[in-house]
């Protein structure tokens, strides 16, 4: 089965699509993703067919920012929003080109949904947040306001445009489409439960890791950071560092809250820094998490999907610093599961708020516990597997239908 796979987004929304393309690729499947030029070549190392759906590899940065400095869940909305038809429209032309040559697609969101119904393709969506999952109307009189609410709230962000778009590329209207066959959730049943209200389309398969390669060697001042002291905690805001305006006085922020809570931290640092690194800091550009973390104490994180799930599987506590949309129900999640502090948002946080959260999240053993007793449960499950089954349950449908079809002719 020739399968396409366009994603748009950053680092972590296109690794848990590179993961799913070398899974189905194992299977016997012709897979290729279509990316940014920013992450073709990182793809090609991994040895996965990848397409350029062009664009400058800085494309986006600048709006990033911006939704990251939202004041309000519905105003970060509004700009992804634009930010998405933007990224829409400048690679359609692209994924209208690709879409005949491939028997399905699998899409991030809605992305290449359009234009695999102008071709007339089956369409799999997979969607980072569980708020996206497809839900119907049920005997639950609450949970029936919410869905009205939340359908008034999408077609106020992206109806007229999403309607205009797919009249512009010749798309039939969504109301005529089949698709999507199918949303996959990759993300783990013992963190996110099915809704009442959702469909059967609805598939939580758990997370999907991309593992680092069995040749990986870490750097050795790196090697002698983490033995020559405790266990260090580990600071990664991953894409969402790019909201720093002013990347010193951020990490000047995180070295005084490390020091204060008497601990050492490694700390993920795309940016170049020239000043002066505390003996107890060690900073870093590139690094496999499943390989680290299970050196770390606790993990500062932004809760990105992949990096919460990364976490979850080590084992560890995390401190929850949220920036923007999803990572709000990430953080909050994973506080009321008992496996991480309390929230701090990005907009409330101290070096003061740092050190009360490192020194919890090292000396609270229920927190540890609850940790320590996902991560076994998660490290049992095959988010991979269980996707491939799934997206290899809907190929079979189509196969029979074909041939139901083909015999029917005759």
């Amino acid at each position: 089965m020739k399968i396409l796979l366009p994603v748009m987004g950053v680092r972590g929304d296109v690794q848990i699509f590179f993961a799913l393309a070398m899974a189905l690729k194992k299977e016997g499947h012709e897979v290729t993703v279509a990316v940014n030029s920013k992450f073709q070549k990182l793809g090609e190392s991994y040895g996965i067919n990848c397409y350029s759906l062009g664009g400058n590899p800085e494309d986006g940065v600048t709006e990033l920012k911006k939704i990251m400095k939202a004041k309000s869940t519905m105003e970060a909305a509004k700009l992804g929003t634009k930010f998405y038809f933007q990224g829409v429209k400048e690679q359609t032309k692209n994924l209208q080109k690709l879409c005949p040559l491939y028997d399905l697609v699998i899409g991030y969101g809605s992305f290449g949904l359009a234009e695999a119904d102008k071709t007339n393709k089956p369409f799999i969506s997979v969607v980072i947040d569980p708020n996206m999952a497809e839900k119907k109307f049920s005997k639950n009189i609450r949970l029936n306001l919410k869905l009205i609410l939340e359908k008034i709230t999408l077609y106020f962000l992206m109806g007229k445009k999403y309607k205009k778009f797919r009249k512009e590329i010749g798309a039939p209207p969504s109301k005529k489409s089949n698709n999507p066959q199918l949303i996959l959730l990759p993300m783990s049943p013992h963190v996110v439960l099915p809704g009442d209200n959702w469909t059967s389309k609805n598939v939580i398969s758990g997370y999907w890791y991309w593992e680092t390669p069995s040749n990986y060697s870490p750097p050795e001042d790196l090697q002698r950071f983490i033995e020559n002291g405790e266990k260090p905690v580990f600071i990664s805001f991953g894409s969402a560092g790019w909201s720093e305006e002013d990347n010193i006085s951020f990490l000047n922020i995180l070295f005084e809250g490390v020091h204060q809570s008497d601990s050492r931290a490694i700390i993920l640092n795309t940016e170049e820094y020239a000043g002066k690194i505390p003996n107890h800091i060690y900073l870093i550009q590139e690094i496999p998490f499943d390989w680290l973390f299970s050196y770390c104490s606790c993990i500062v994180h932004h809760c990105g999907l992949g990096t919460t799930a990364e976490v979850l599987k080590a084992g560890v506590p995390s401190i929850p610093v949220p920036h923007m949309i999803d990572q709000f129900v990430w953080a909050e999640r994973i506080h009321s599961l008992g496996v991480a502090t309390k929230p701090i948002p990005r907009n409330d946080f101290t070096p003061e708020k740092l050190s009360t959260a490192i020194t919890e999240a090292l000396n609270n053993p229920l927190l540890k516990a609850n940790s320590k007793k996902l991560g076994l449960k998660i490290r049992e499950e095959n988010g991979l597997k269980s996707a491939v089954i799934a997206i290899e349950s809907i190929i079979y449908k189509m196969e029979n239908y074909r041939h139901n079809n083909h015999h029917k002719e005759e």
